[in-house]
């Protein structure tokens, strides 16, 4: 069964994480220690339902998938290496 790469797992609780500090900070809240819960139930519940469309796929569309799962993994990666080498060069 094809599931989704860790890599993938890790973006979107990142992505879930930021995306709900920046929502607090907007709304002026301060969510404490529910935060991590929240982060937790809503980044379980979209990799879940992704892991079940995946699960989905015809055997014979599997690699394909699979490499284009890959394919999205490196070039977030790269996004997320220049990002950080820009924050920490500084300008010029």
């Amino acid at each position: 069964m094809l599931a989704l790469p860790e890599e993938v797992k890790v973006l979107i609780t990142f992505l879930v994480t930021q995306g709900l500090k920046a929502l607090a900070n907007l709304l002026g809240k301060d969510f404490g220690g529910g935060m991590a819960a929240l982060v937790a139930v809503i980044a379980g519940t979209i990799i879940f339902f992704v892991d079940g469309l995946l699960g989905l796929v015809p055997a014979e569309y599997r690699e394909v998938v699979a490499g284009v799962l890959a394919l999205i993994v490196s070039v977030l990666s790269a996004f997320g290496i220049h990002y950080s080498y820009r924050n920490l060069v500084p300008s010029e």
